[in-house]
């Protein structure tokens, strides 16, 4: 599989820890296409439907349909991580240039890089 950063992915998260989100479910790949191309890890941030009306600055909302999802959605910087490219299971969408803006932004928020 080629995998591509912007592009939602299903993922199986499982074995995880504690607080760490878990299940198989959305991924969007954040790690740049060389890496993607040549390592065997991605970057991905989970995607949840889960409490869709409380955003907050580290999140991104996306509506139902972005990317092929099926319901609304949000994307959790905060809980950005690399995976084995293995735990990837299906391709889902690619998400739009300002979806990818917004997750840009959050990434940099969550990290305190502003």
């Amino acid at each position: 599989m080629n995998i591509k950063r912007g592009c939602v992915y299903l993922a199986a998260l499982d074995p995880t820890v504690e607080k760490e989100i878990s299940k198989t479910r959305p991924v969007v790949v954040v790690s740049n296409d060389i890496n993607n191309t040549h390592a065997g890890t991605v970057s991905v941030l989970p995607v949840t439907s889960k409490n869709t009306e409380k955003i907050y600055p580290f999140e991104i909302f996306l509506s139902k349909g972005s990317a092929n999802l099926p319901k609304n959605s949000k994307v959790k910087a905060d809980q950005i991580r690399t995976i084995d490219k293995s735990r990837i299971v299906q391709f889902i969408g690619v998400l739009n240039e300002k979806e990818m803006l917004q997750i840009e932004r959050a990434i940099t928020i969550h990290f305190g890089l502003l």
